[in-house]
């Protein structure tokens, strides 16, 4: 899951993948940000249309990765 991360053309990824990178169960990031609006302190999720994203740039800001070229 961490790839997806480091792909330059990947902008946001879906709550689910994101857990997946930290370790914790899509249940526990999903009520996190029904609770908060956030995925972690810096991240935070954006709604389009239906659906519930997670900026890559942010998560990777958050998380201490750089940019990939």
């Amino acid at each position: 899951p961490i790839g997806l991360l480091l792909d330059p053309d990947r902008l946001t990824i879906t709550i689910t993948q994101a857990a997946a990178i930290l370790c914790v169960s899509a249940s526990t990031a999903h009520k996190h940000h029904r609770r908060t609006g956030y995925l972690m302190d810096g991240v935070p999720v954006l709604r389009v249309g239906r659906r519930c994203v997670v900026s890559t740039s942010a998560l990777r800001r958050a998380l201490g990765i750089r940019e990939p070229i």
